[in-house]
């Protein structure tokens, strides 16, 4: 066993590693993580996060953890997006939740080797989903607003009620004879819950008021947020156990729909930081099973899972969206995308031992089955939610799509060539006639600012997949190139610069954006005159008429723009180690632009 020094860059390096290798394989970050954990832990015995720091301190860390996690998971809610749906996201975590809570504890009970007690907490702990392992689902997927936001909204909230049903369910279980009485069962939801939201909305409170009066000094912003959110979780769960994830999650959604304080510091650091306590935490929970648990998975695992996919999601979802406007097709997506998380893990781990200890029966299965679950299902909801909302029509097929910042001259005729080419294609500005024309000419428009905050909630997103801001001004560019770095990527924001730098000057704004478009020399004024002079021209590359024969015949006289490839966008970029000539192949459709006299 390495020294603690050791053992603990090895566990964040292999979380960034996780992610990075889960980036590049475009597979759900978990399963790497639980991957590397299992081999740095039952496997190959090199972490023992136990003996790391002790079980008392472990457990109360992964608590914290979480609570900062689901604080992140609230800063992302806004109440504007659910609007109309309030109603089936209520019942999604009430009625939803028994559903899948009895559904879970019947087959659990009938599929494996443990007893009632274990199985109602177990069923309690598979009723969550989590930010976690939807996020990344719906990044990916990018289905309709309408059913991202459900699906978003939901996964935050179902893991404090799934918290607070494990801990009901623990206290009946442990309670054995004297089980207690409904009227205290009801008293223990309602306290877990006033608790949860009165110490949120307290602190939340405490927190506006700072912010508005600039009492914190704009660089601890970020760590005044990570603070709020850890007394939230700490005083809360002093009082209720496992509230104080209600309360984190409390905190971050009040202060995400306050107008008057900006969350743009907390949301930066709160998302690195989530990113880096979800690694962290699955490769050391999983480290923590043990060989004998993981051969105690069996079949009845399997049937298990079998079951809340093809039973209790779906007849959870039904319930919770009968009399509502949401469409045969919408449900079914609704019902496809309940993968299991962090939180199933945590409370597995800190429930699993108290039963061991209590002597219930079977509590030795507990943990093993929940990872068993999480797994699988990070699987088929990760690797299926993608097909099943593209042949219910509710996703596009790849992000393939381009959201262009303009719709002038140049953006005109940029967007009506790659839309002719069957690219996807918005323009989006601010300027009615700009707008007018592009929609006349038959592209997809949107008229408003795409630096408001709140622009995803009005702008139609699914398909789109990266930005080419083509104004002919480089702070604007340089902005919404920044904006958009967040939900694209930085590979796939694009920005056109607006003017020649001046002689001598070096480090101007363009470089503060996206990745420059189509040549150093290439600039708006430039592409204007190309373009109000000829026109953008598409040109099918093959064997016979390969790059070498385009470069032959137009030389310097013609400027490479694009080129699709099976409705795959490829980018002329100044950045690239290779041209965009060098990596056609035959069956692409070039987009150039002749600039000879």
């Amino acid at each position: 066993m390495f020294e603690p020094a050791v053992q603990i860059t090895l566990v964040v390096v292999a979380a960034v590693g996780s992610g990075w290798l889960a980036d590049r394989m475009r597979i759900p970050a978990i399963l790497p993580l639980l991957a590397v954990g299992i081999l740095l832990g039952p496997v190959g015995g090199v972490l023992d996060p136990d003996g790391l720091v002790g079980t008392e301190l472990l457990i109360p860390l992964v608590g914290l953890a979480v609570g900062v996690i689901l604080f992140e998971g609230g800063l992302s809610l806004r109440i504007a997006e659910i609007e109309g749906s309030q109603r089936v996201i209520w019942r999604l975590v009430t009625v939803g939740a028994a559903v899948t809570w009895i559904t879970a504890t019947a087959a659990a009970r009938l599929l494996l080797d443990i007893g009632l007690g274990a199985a109602v907490v177990l069923g309690s702990i598979l009723v969550v989903s989590g930010p976690t392992v939807v996020g990344p689902v719906l990044r990916t997927v990018r289905p309709s607003r309408k059913v991202g936001s459900i699906l978003k909204w939901e996964s935050i909230f179902i893991d404090p009620v799934g918290a607070m049903l494990a801990v009901i369910a623990f206290d009946v279980v442990v309670a054995g004879a004297a089980r207690p009485s409904l009227g205290s069962l009801v008293a223990e939801v309602a306290a877990f819950t006033a608790i949860g939201i009165g110490v949120g909305g307290i602190l939340s409170v405490v927190a506006i008021f700072a912010l508005r009066r600039h009492w914190v000094p704009e660089h601890l912003i970020s760590l005044f947020g990570l603070a709020l959110a850890l007394v939230a979780y700490a005083l809360s769960n002093e009082v209720v156990h496992e509230s104080g994830l209600l309360a984190t999650t409390v905190l971050g959604l009040v202060l995400a729909n306050h107008r008057r304080i900006k969350t743009e510091s907390l949301v930066r650091f709160s998302e690195v930081l989530r990113v880096l306590l979800i690694g962290v935490l699955f490769i050391v929970l999983s480290a923590r099973l043990s060989r004998d648990q993981l051969a105690s998975i069996g079949w009845g695992a399997v049937g298990l899972v079998l079951v809340l996919v093809l039973v209790a999601r779906p007849l959870s979802v039904w319930a919770s969206t009968i009399g509502s406007d949401f469409t045969a097709r919408q449900r079914v997506l609704i019902a496809g995308v309940a993968p299991r998380g962090i939180v199933a893990a945590s409370i597995a781990s800190v429930f699993g031992l108290e039963l061991e200890e209590a002597g219930v029966a079977g509590a030795e299965l507990l943990t093993p089955v929940v990872f068993a679950v999480i797994i699988a299902t990070v699987l088929i909801y990760g690797l299926g939610a993608g097909p099943l909302a593209r042949a219910l029509g509710l996703a596009r097929k790849g992000q393939e799509g381009v959201l262009v910042l303009g719709a002038g001259t140049v953006e005109r005729a940029l967007g009506q060539a790659l839309s002719d080419a069957g690219v996807e294609v918005v323009l989006a500005t601010i300027n009615r006639n700009d707008e007018r024309g592009a929609r006349m000419a038959g592209l997809r428009t949107y008229y408003g600012n795409i630096l408001d905050e709140d622009v995803d909630l009005r702008l139609e997103m699914s398909g789109i997949g990266r930005l080419m801001a083509l104004t002919p001004n480089d702070e604007v560019n340089a902005l919404a190139s920044r904006r958009f770095s967040d939900l694209f990527g930085g590979g796939e924001v694009y920005q056109l610069s607006a003017m020649p730098p001046p002689p001598g000057v070096e480090g101007t704004v363009v470089d503060l954006g996206g990745r420059q478009l189509f040549g150093e020399s290439v600039n708006y004024p430039a592409l204007r005159k190309a373009i109000t002079e000829g026109s953008i021209r598409r040109t099918a590359i093959s064997e016979k008429f390969d790059s070498r024969a385009f470069s032959d015949r137009h030389g310097d006289d013609a400027v490479p723009l694009l080129a699709v490839r099976d409705g795959r966008l490829l980018v002329s970029v100044v950045d690239s180690p290779t041209s965009l000539l060098d990596r056609l192949q035959p069956g692409d459709q070039l987009l150039w632009l002749p600039i000879g006299d």
